[in-house]
């Protein structure tokens, strides 16, 4: 302001004239404009991307760490339950839906416990292999699986919580959740072991710890 007054010769004690010239030192000129939106579109260019791959990452996490939490209840509900409870991925095409139940009905052991339906809508997908995974971890969480690989499936947990011993062979050990339309979205892993430990693991993480 002092460099526009000197500019403009303005005088603060001044009346009529100096508010005037104020109205004209307050403005900026078209060389500061296109400056500013360079900066801008650069700024942008920069954050778009970045903000597009942290809304993919999330999709991906939210639906992994639901898919984590429905296994948890299935095992949880075949402890409380006292029965052996079948958890299913039964969507051909990928889509994370689930359901489980009771695979011996009764009163107090319904065929179905809990599902839930995924819309077509949602970029998340899934694939799943049933054999357990190699002994090298990391070596066996590089390779991605393909979108509806193995599906439907399931997995069976006994009264004791682990993966029952009927269908341990063909169960569900290893599920990927990947984005649909993202190549750059961050690819999570869920494990299952035949104690029916459940582990959510990020392939790409550079930690030594992979999976919790």
């Amino acid at each position: 302001m002092l460099d526009c007054e000197k500019r403009y010769g303005v005088l603060k004690k001044s009346h009529a004239g100096p508010v005037t010239r104020l109205r004209r030192c307050a403005g900026i000129n078209l060389i500061e404009t296109m400056v500013t939106l360079s900066i801008a579109a650069i700024v942008l260019t920069i954050a778009i991307p970045a903000f597009s791959d942290w809304v993919s990452n999330a999709s991906v996490r939210s639906s992994a760490e639901t898919l984590q939490a429905a296994l948890q209840s299935a095992r949880a509900e075949a402890v409380l339950r006292n029965a052996t409870v079948r958890f299913t991925l039964n969507n051909e095409d990928g889509l994370p839906s689930w359901s489980f139940g009771c695979t011996r009905v009764s009163a107090q052991c319904p065929s179905l416990i809990r599902q839930q339906e995924v819309s077509s809508d949602s970029p998340a997908r899934i694939g799943i292999v049933v054999s357990d995974p190699a002994a090298d971890l990391a070596t066996e969480l590089a390779k991605p699986l393909t979108v509806g690989n193995g599906l439907p499936a399931g997995v069976s947990f006994d009264a004791l919580g682990a993966v029952s011993a009927a269908t341990v062979a063909t169960d569900i050990a290893r599920i990927d959740i990947l984005h649909i339309s993202s190549a750059t979205a961050r690819r999570l892993v869920i494990l299952i072991g035949s104690g029916g430990m459940i582990r959510l693991c990020d392939p790409a993480s550079s930690t030594q710890t992979k999976c919790i």
